[in-house]
């Protein structure tokens, strides 16, 4: 008798408990499109709030003048939303891994890497049951290693710095496909 009462209290469990499917996103950062950032981010949730992110930045292009924002940037990173995955406020953590070779702005260029991590807080709007909009702003410290060259095109080294910076991490309007 207390086995089928055990058996049947499991069973009306089971019916009562809802399992949830995984959400998946695809976004892309329109502020990194404007300026010529190639970007792609996948996101998973993995609890009604917490969701992983990975986001891809790449950069191959060199304008008139040598002007140049070269980098391929990697920053993955998880998210506490406040209300569930996906919808309204959350708090990020993340770290970040970029190749950067920047020039042609001032009478230097730089040529070197920077690792670190950040923190973000940020806002997603739903807009139907597949789109969402989404904005992100976040500051992390990042330690750097990079060469200072002096001219826009060529010019001997200035020479190598390795520095912990302070640095805006995360900047972004994106446009957030839900599957």
């Amino acid at each position: 008798m207390m086995k089928k009462f055990i058996l049947l209290i499991l069973m009306a469990t089971a019916m009562l408990t809802t399992t949830k499917a995984q959400f998946y996103s695809v976004k892309t950062n329109l502020l990194g499109l404007a300026t010529t950032n190639l970007n792609v981010e996948a996101g998973v949730a993995i609890h009604r709030n917490w969701s992983l992110h990975l986001p891809v930045n790449y950069n191959p292009w060199v304008f008139t003048g040598n002007k140049r924002f070269q980098n391929i940037t990697i920053q993955p990173g998880v998210r506490y939303w406040l209300l569930e995955s996906f919808s309204q406020g959350f708090i990020g953590i993340h770290s970040l891994y970029s190749r950067y070779h920047v020039g042609g702005i001032n009478k230097y260029r730089y040529d070197g890497w920077g690792a670190g991590m950040g923190i973000s807080y940020g806002y997603s709007k739903v807009l139907n049951k597949r789109w969402n909009i989404e904005f992100e702003a976040g500051i992390g410290m990042m330690w750097t290693d990079y060469t200072k060259y002096l001219c826009k095109t060529c010019g001997a080294p200035q020479g190598n710095v390795s520095e912990i910076r302070f640095v805006p991490s995360k900047a972004a309007i994106s446009l957030v496909y839900l599957f």
